[in-house]
């Protein structure tokens, strides 16, 4: 029950069709800004929600139909496309790149000791900022929210699977290796 956080409580909302244009767009635009709200405050109630989705059922996470994940990207001679902003010419080998990433998830296991999700977020947000090699550094590593059949099919798996706030272990794909925290 109660109102909603635009200002109409269901009664009005079901008859807002009756409504003059002109107050028609007013329900628009409380429904936007509700919108709004609901995602900037949904983040922590989907988290809630997905790991409540997570326990108990194993199939559940192919119910799920979006989440959302920071990750670091280290590419290897090996990638599809071995460059980055941070390097225009790769020469790694994989298995340097694979070690790498692994002294990054040791750096944010520690980080994650104490079970802070906003240490552990902060962390990754900041050596995704330096040391990864996709474009998604500047944002922390952030990707966002992304649906199935949005990215490479190991990425994808290894971002369904996680629980909200759960490091992966190393994901290899075409790009190159990666670390995923999913946030939501």
């Amino acid at each position: 029950g109660g109102a909603a956080a635009g200002g109409l409580d269901s009664t009005t909302a079901s008859h807002h069709k009756k409504q003059s244009p002109s107050s028609r767009k007013r329900v628009k635009t409380g429904d936007a800004r509700e919108r709004k709200e609901k995602e900037h405050r949904g983040s922590r109630e989907s988290a809630r929600s997905s790991r409540h989705h997570h326990e108990g059922r194993s199939s559940s996470s192919n119910e799920l139909k979006e989440v959302r994940v920071l990750h670091i990207l280290k590419k290897h001679r090996g990638s599809r496309r071995p460059a980055s902003w941070r390097n225009p010419k790769i020469t790694d080998s994989k298995e340097k790149a694979m070690a790498d990433l692994r002294e990054l998830i040791s750096i944010l296991e520690s980080s994650s000791a104490g079970g802070n999700h906003r240490e552990v977020r902060a962390t990754f947000e900041e050596l995704a900022r330096t040391e990864s090699d996709c474009s998604s550094a500047k944002k922390g590593g952030d990707l966002g929210f992304f649906g199935r059949k949005k990215m490479q099919p190991a990425f994808e798996k290894a971002s369904f699977r996680l629980k909200v706030g759960q490091l992966s272990d190393i994901v290899d794909t075409s790009s190159g290796v990666h670390v995923i925290l999913r946030l939501a």
